[in-house]
């Protein structure tokens, strides 16, 4: 009897509920118990949930035909506004997928629409195909076969052409990331299929602005997975299937997009491996990340005072007025710890926009790990409130041992010159540099003092990241500073010149900019630093 109650209750909730629910399309009566269901955050039978953004639920059903639920959540306290101005996200969707399958484009056919409480969503069909990214990851990393190298290749043309068709047809597509474009292989071609259409939007004449957004969008992928060479193929299919380009603009558009993809691959590098190998921690005390697995990782796994340990046991290498560098003892052996202390209102409220030195200091040392910058390895980085005016922050790293800086080598090594030569440092360094301004990244204080050099191997690290930023100008005042300090550091040691021209000659060639352009604009910055050591060492006799 109780049974038979809950369930005539079960079907009495479920009949209120999907009277509740509102539906519309021509599979809606097929679909409205399992749009209930799942509105609820109920899997209905053959049913599984799959991963999404944030901002939607995805849900899909296989069978002889694959169907997709989509719900989109409400983004901000504008999706309301938005909604009366341009229609519900649904509404988007469905108008946008009629204007693509209208074109001859590919996209799932939508099957029904609805909205449940504050939500609206989709039913779809689905596409037997996997995202472009992940196509090229399961099919395409090297080593590659003459026949696999040929399939890729026709991949490359396709999808090329295939978004060429998409501009022709005067549409730009709102979010054109790989894996918003499926495909799959049907005997000697693919098949393709646009998802997450809702941003798209059709224009009268497209702005070459929306161009590049779609081009950069897709071609976020590492060298590895997607190589300059494989960009030039794919965007060349692009242009026969949108020929509205001078062979100058092309050029520049291309060169454009090469560009502006790689702060996003790297963006997209730093998030992952912060992701999967760093852990926050937080009580009521302090609050920061750590590196798994480091020795810093060891000690946060105790109760332990973040304070005390520097103090204690510790040798001070460095101190001024708001910064104290220790050196620590850890369970693996020394570790780099740096105290800052404030206790400024501006100070405050960059720990509260997350703009704090420390975690400034966490987050380049990590750009520069990504970009094989050599630097200490990063392990933890802490912010403590004290009081209400007084806040400590600590970043922890690896302590190089067998290192020297570079300027205390000039000054001990009796051949320090015949010593540069042979490890060959001026043009790594020169490398480096230019591979960092390359990326948009500035060191900052690139004086010999902050570059730590192993004597027997060559090795050498930047350290003291505090002043590093991140850059969208080609040759900034930050990047001119960078080559300046180092610089003079060069002419004040008294090396000969073949060095300073071995270095400009190195930079220049690896970043594509005119030496004499360079060394011009360079000049001021080297006799102002010139001045202004002479300066100091006058003011210290």
């Amino acid at each position: 009897m109780r049974k038979d109650l809950e369930r005539n209750f079960k079907i009495i909730s479920s009949n209120r509920k999907a009277k509740k629910i509102s539906i519309r399309g021509e599979h809606a009566e097929e679909y409205r118990e399992q749009a209930v269901m799942l509105a609820n955050r109920e899997l209905p039978s053959g049913w599984q949930w799959v991963s999404s953004s944030q901002n939607s639920v995805v849900a899909a059903k296989a069978g002889t035909v694959n169907v997709y639920y989509k719900e989109f959540l409400p983004r901000n306290i504008f999706e309301k506004i938005k909604a009366l101005l341009y229609g519900s996200r649904s509404k988007r969707a469905r108008k946008q997928t009629d204007i693509l399958l209208s074109a001859g484009l590919p996209a799932p056919d939508i099957l029904c629409w609805g909205n449940w409480k504050k939500s609206v969503f989709v039913i779809s069909e689905g596409f037997d195909g996997i995202g472009f990214f992940q196509y090229l990851l399961n099919n395409f990393l090297s080593p590659l076969s003459p026949e696999k190298i040929r399939e890729k290749r026709l991949l490359l043309k396709s999808a090329g052409s295939l978004i060429g068709i998409l501009h022709q047809n005067r549409i730009v597509h709102g979010d054109l990331r790989q894996n918003n474009l499926l495909v799959k292989k049907k005997g000697d071609t693919f098949l393709f299929s646009f998802i997450d259409n809702e941003r798209n939007r059709k224009w009268r004449c497209i702005p070459l602005s929306q161009i590049k957004k779609n081009l950069i969008q897709f071609s976020v992928a590492a060298d590895n997975v997607l190589s300059r060479t494989d960009l030039m193929r794919m965007f060349m299919a692009y242009k026969s299937s949108y020929p509205n380009f001078s062979v100058g603009n092309v050029n520049k558009l291309l060169q454009t997009v090469y560009d502006r993809r790689k702060p996003r691959i790297l963006k997209s590098n730093f998030r992952f491996y912060m992701t999967d190998n760093c852990k926050p921690i937080k009580n009521d005390c302090f609050y920061g990340d750590f590196l798994k697995g480091s020795a810093v990782a060891k000690r946060f796994s105790l109760c332990f005072d973040p304070g005390k340990w520097f103090d204690t046991n510790s040798i001070m290498l460095k101190q001024d007025k708001n910064i104290t560098v220790n050196l620590l003892p850890g369970p693996d052996g020394n570790i780099i710890a740096k105290r800052f202390v404030s206790n400024s209102f501006i100070f405050l409220i960059k720990t509260w926009l997350k703009k704090e030195r420390t975690h400034n200091l966490w987050n380049m040392a990590h750009y520069f790990k990504a970009l094989d910058i050599p630097v200490a390895l990063p392990f933890a980085y802490l912010i403590e409130r004290k009081s209400l005016g007084i806040i400590r922050s600590y970043y922890y790293s690896q302590y190089l041992a067998d290192a020297i800086t570079l300027m205390d080598l000039s000054l001990t090594l009796k051949d320090f010159s015949n010593w540069l030569d042979n490890k060959k440092i001026i043009p790594r360094f020169a490398k480096t540099l230019s591979k960092l301004h390359n990326n948009g990244f500035c060191h900052g204080d690139t004086k010999w003092v902050n570059i730590l050099v192993n004597e027997t191997s060559g090795y050498f690290w930047l350290i003291d990241l505090d002043g590093a930023v991140r850059t969208k100008s080609k040759l900034n005042s930050c990047m001119l500073k960078d080559l300046g300090r180092f610089l003079v550091d060069m002419i004040e040691t008294g090396l000969p010149d073949k060095f300073t021209n071995e270095f400009f000659l190195v930079y220049c060639n690896a970043r594509g900019v005119n030496k004499d352009l360079v060394q011009k604009k360079l000049n001021p910055y080297i006799i102002k630093i010139l001045k202004r050591h002479r300066k100091k060492l006058k003011h210290d006799v």
